[in-house]
């Protein structure tokens, strides 16, 4: 079997540090640790990772998936780790490019066990390529939900109304409505009021985004 040669790339300086360390400190070959596109791309081709690490939200700049794309284009089989709070990128920018086939998205909260991370660098070097969509959805059926369901989820969980919804998009009131109980239906919400329905909308937008309210 391969041994891996993790590319960590991850602009807190800090979780940069810690995640090489705890990796080294368990035999994984950390080849670079960098914290951007350009170092990460100069570090492929120096260092020949099989396996990169990435952060979901770099700042300002190419996104972990900008760069976990970029990395395929040279190496189709390099196997990809986006780090994320997030249980969906799109609740991120529902603008988001298309994960690369094979990436296995990391939430964050499971850093702290370090089995998990070395159990899922070894699936990304075994099957770098493996359709991994139906595991996303371990903590939340947000992957059931269309771009445009993840759009209104997000403007729901920001406050803005139906009626403004609608204008946005140019469509009617009713066709939100709809828009809002197939979500509902596919998160498994009750829809029994709409003040209700909406704290649940809001409440499962952050659990999708890792945070607690």
């Amino acid at each position: 079997m391969k041994k891996p040669l993790v590319l960590i790339v991850e602009d807190d300086a800090f979780s940069r540090l810690a995640l090489s360390d705890a990796l080294m400190y368990k035999g994984i070959k950390v080849v670079a640790s960098v914290d951007n596109a350009l170092d990460a791309l100069t570090a492929q081709e120096k260092s020949k990772p099989n396996v990169a690490l990435c952060d979901l939200d770099l700042g300002v700049g190419p996104t972990g998936i900008d760069i976990a794309v970029a990395l395929r284009k040279v190496d189709p089989h390099i196997g990809i780790i986006l780090l994320t709070s997030f249980r969906d990128p799109r609740l991120a920018n529902h603008e988001v490019q298309p994960l690369p086939v094979g990436s296995i998205l990391l939430n964050k909260n499971e850093l702290r066990s370090m089995s998990t991370v070395l159990m899922q660098i070894a699936a990304a070097l075994e099957n770098p390529t493996r359709m991994r969509r139906e595991e996303w959805s371990k903590s939340g059926n947000f992957q059931s939900l269309s771009d445009n369901q993840i759009e209104i989820l997000t403007s729901v969980a920001n406050g803005i109304t139906t009626s403004d919804i609608a204008a946005e998009k140019g469509v009617s009131e009713q066709a939100i409505e709809k828009t809002i109980n197939r979500i509902c239906k596919n998160l498994g919400i009750e829809t029994n009021s709409e003040k209700n329905t909406r704290v649940q909308l809001v409440r499962a937008y952050f659990y999708g985004a890792g945070k607690e309210i």
